[in-house]
């Protein structure tokens, strides 16, 4: 079975053999061509079916291209979780993710996605998804410093120890790494009061970018770094059992 995550900055493919996902491919968006697909699943069995998850519904015609059977989830394939947000505004990639952490962990409460966009999702005690928070991702807002004319435009993100930044780069690495984990902190600290969470109600991470955070956070958690992909596998187990 293959899985797609078309994201706002790349695409994946997720290649799985039986139940586990064995290789990953990244795809830049700005790259995407039906000859550059095709490239990537030219050595996988045209047998398997194509499962994809998509944020840019302008990306999804070129899979409809291909001479294979493909799937869309929410559109062809319904994600089946009770959804409490407006459906016709959520993108399917949360409502994956939050059916993904539904079958991995029963009792996660809290979803933290580190993407173009950070966002923070809850989960009923049912596995229901109640709705979330949309916060700019760590990337997307360095690039915010690259239209500053002084600023220069080759900064890395980056960890820096040091207390008071001697320098730009050092400046910008030290207010992403500082502003953005205790804005996580406390976003859960919050939300845990208010919610009324115990240390069993679990918190489930996912997405690449957030590396220059995770020895900052001040709770537990689980980290899941392909969980839309592995959302897409499970709905390929639900719909297509027959075929496993």
């Amino acid at each position: 079975m293959i899985g797609i995550d078309i994201g706002n900055t790349a695409i994946k493919f997720g290649i799985f053999n039986k139940d586990k996902l064995t290789k990953v491919y990244l795809l830049d968006k700005k790259e995407a061509s039906v000859k550059s697909i095709k490239r990537f699943l030219s050595k996988i069995d045209k047998r398997h079916p194509i499962l994809i998850c998509s944020v840019v519904p302008e990306i999804n015609h070129l899979f409809l291209k291909l001479k294979r059977d493909v799937f869309v989830a929410g559109k062809d394939i319904e994600i089946p979780i009770k959804c409490f947000y407006d459906k016709n505004k959520v993108g399917p990639d949360r409502l994956l993710a939050a059916y993904a952490a539904k079958k991995i962990e029963g009792s996660v409460r809290l979803i933290l996605d580190f993407g173009t966009a950070i966002t923070l999702d809850f989960l009923s005690k049912k596995g229901d998804y109640q709705g979330g928070i949309i916060l700019p991702g760590i990337n997307s807002t360095l690039t915010t410093f690259k239209r500053c004319a002084l600023l220069p435009d080759c900064i890395k993100i980056k960890a820096t120890r040091k207390i008071i930044p001697q320098n730009t780069s050092e400046s910008i690495n030290k207010g992403l790494q500082d502003g953005f984990s205790i804005m996580i902190n406390g976003l859960i600290a919050k939300y845990r009061q208010k919610l009324k969470l115990s240390q069993s109600d679990k918190i489930l991470i996912t997405g690449g970018d957030f590396s220059l955070l995770k020895s900052r956070f001040e709770f537990n958690f689980h980290y899941k770094k392909h969980l839309v992909l592995q959302g897409l596998f499970y709905l390929y187990q639900d719909f297509f059992a027959d075929d496993l």
